[in-house]
């Protein structure tokens, strides 16, 4: 797992979160609220995939106001409606007593461990671009499709899925494969809101991998 926490047996929780990115004033990138929730519900629902889980519930932490609460729903049902599954039960809370300057959000997803992911004996791949800030609106088609990444999961194409964030690819790699391996991407890029991500295929599945994904894709070695 990457940093999903595994509680009770087989409940999986993942956390994303974003602040002064939304539509304030003060907000450093100026995004719909919508917009925020849809990439918080990416990288949640990429650490449950990664842990080998499916999401049964959605917890909003809201402290952007009343008014975002709407468009943060809206923002993962976007989600779920482009994966094809129903959206889970949310629940949350909005902090309404004080307003603040600048937007901020929460995530939490609950789920139930259904597999253990498996490298063994796998090809290493990074699906999409790494991107971050204003760059991830510009340039949405090289930002890795999760309804791609999902059938192919789902059909057991991909054995594994590690998101990349913040860190840098070149630091997501070695967590995934336990090797310095590396493509012509910049190693120390940030991929935000995991616009880029790390999938182990089996050899004989490799062929399927490139008809089925419509983004860029680097082999690493």
């Amino acid at each position: 797992m990457r940093n999903a926490i595994q509680i009770d047996g087989n409940i999986i929780l993942t956390i994303d979160n974003a602040g002064c990115i939304g539509e304030k004033e003060a907000d450093i990138v100026k995004v719909p609220n919508e917009i925020v929730a849809y990439f918080a519900t990416r990288v949640t629902l990429l650490e449950q995939w990664c842990a080998g889980a499916e999401p049964s519930h959605l917890l909003l932490a809201n402290f952007t106001g009343d008014a975002a609460w709407d468009d943060y729903v809206k923002g993962c049902q976007r989600q779920f409606d482009e994966i094809g599954k129903a959206l889970p039960p949310i629940t949350g809370s909005t902090e309404s007593n004080f307003s603040a300057l600048q937007s901020g959000f929460s995530l939490t997803m609950v789920g139930k461990k259904l597999l253990e992911p498996t490298t063994e004996n796998c090809h290493y791949f990074v699906i999409g671009q790494p991107l971050v800030g204003q760059q991830v609106m510009e340039h949405m088609q090289d930002i890795a499709s999760l309804h791609e990444l999902y059938t192919l999961w789902q059909a057991g194409i991909i054995q594994a899925i590690w998101p990349c964030g913040s860190k840098g690819i070149g630091t997501e790699i070695t967590a995934f494969t336990g090797q310095a391996l590396s493509c012509e991407l910049d190693m120390a890029s940030s991929a935000g809101p995991a616009t880029a991500v790390l999938v182990a295929v089996l050899e004989a599945d490799i062929a399927r991998l490139y008809k089925e994904i419509s983004t860029p894709i680097y082999r690493l070695g």
